[in-house]
């Protein structure tokens, strides 16, 4: 399958960043496919599949499990098995996709098969799902059955070295433990993980500022942001009670439904018609405005929402826009004095020299 012509492309063109120490080009949008299988049937994810690859993305992630209150079980391994018959029927040259899945496996009981084959097998399916003899990047999501770490890193490691994956990815580990996989991995002379995926929206950055954040840019890691929308919330222009889905609109205003982020959607939305764009494109175009990201993750249920978020990374917000958007979420930016902030980057320089 041929890409579209640069005329044809004029419109909407993913731009690219490149992933920690890695030296490889990522789409700074990665098209998540959870949803395929159960709310996007084939023949949708497949055109939302070609519009992201002739807009410039390379960047597709799966999953090989989904947790039990977002999805049908049924649901859990058809995003690997569409993303598979839809590059190998569009004769896509496998080195022009960035392929990864989230995994999330835990140390099996006593006396049932090791950790190491319960791995071992769940990227063999994967594998096998969608259709390549390698993935770029296997992202193993936290969870307590991963300590002891030294057991983990090492099937990290094994993951690698058997050339089962390029990469290892950590969805969600809290920092500390980053910082210390990274340590131990050093000392013992392994594969170490090479990018951190966590939420990070005007809504959840204190998730990320600035520790988690300091940490990718002192250890050079690529950090892709998933929930970059907060879930849908600010994408709907301060209109949430318009959303279709009862289920996920309660869920929302639970999690966000109150006079201070209430504040944070409107600023959106003003933003937003500032520029005659959608509340979901700022909210988008906010987060890839932060350098330390390489990627924010993205689910679309139809062509029309892609190419709209496509154009986000050209979104140019202005000082004022930052601002007003910064002020409207202050109470989730966490603030550092100078002098630490100044230790940090001393001890990262050291760190790399």
């Amino acid at each position: 399958m041929a890409r579209l012509n640069a005329r044809e492309t004029e419109r909407v063109m993913i731009k690219q960043r490149t992933m920690g120490r890695t030296g490889r080009n990522l789409s700074e949008l990665s098209l998540g496919t959870l949803n395929f299988g159960w709310k996007t049937d084939e023949a949708a994810a497949h055109a939302i599949l070609d519009a992201y690859y002739n807009a410039g993305g390379n960047f597709i992630q799966a999953a090989n499990w989904s947790p039990q209150h977002l999805l049908p079980s049924l649901a859990v391994y058809r995003s690997e098995e569409m993303v598979g018959r839809w590059w190998t029927t569009r004769r896509i040259p496998r080195h022009e996709l960035f392929l990864a899945t989230r995994v999330y496996v835990r140390q099996p009981a006593k006396g049932e098969i090791s950790f190491i084959q319960v791995v071992r097998e769940a990227l063999q399916d994967s594998l096998r799902r969608l259709r390549t003899s390698y993935l770029d990047m296997v992202i193993f999501e936290w969870n307590d059955g991963l300590v002891p770490i030294n057991l983990t890193l090492e099937v990290f490691d094994l993951a690698v070295r058997s050339e089962a994956a390029r990469y290892i990815g950590a969805a969600n580990f809290p920092a500390w433990r980053v910082s210390d996989a990274l340590s131990r991995a050093y000392l013992a002379n392994r594969n170490r993980m090479e990018a951190l995926q966590a939420d990070y929206s005007l809504m959840t950055r204190a998730r990320f500022e600035p520790e988690a954040r300091a940490l990718c840019q002192e250890q050079r890691l690529g950090f892709f942001a998933t929930s970059p929308l907060a879930g849908g919330f600010l994408a709907w222009g301060g209109a949430v009670e318009t959303m279709l889905h009862a289920a996920r609109r309660d869920r929302l205003m639970v999690q966000y439904g109150d006079s201070y982020r209430r504040a944070a959607q409107l600023a959106v939305a003003e933003v937003a018609a500032r520029h005659a764009v959608s509340s979901a494109r700022v909210a988008l175009a906010w987060v890839l405005n932060n350098p330390a990201v390489t990627s924010a993750v993205i689910g679309v249920h139809s062509v029309t929402q892609l190419n709209d978020l496509a154009q986000a990374g050209s979104l140019a917000l202005s000082a004022a826009d930052i601002e007003l958007l910064d002020q409207a979420t202050a109470l989730e930016e966490v603030r550092l004095s100078s002098d630490f902030t100044r230790a940090r980057t001393v001890q990262g320089e050291l760190m790399l020299n």
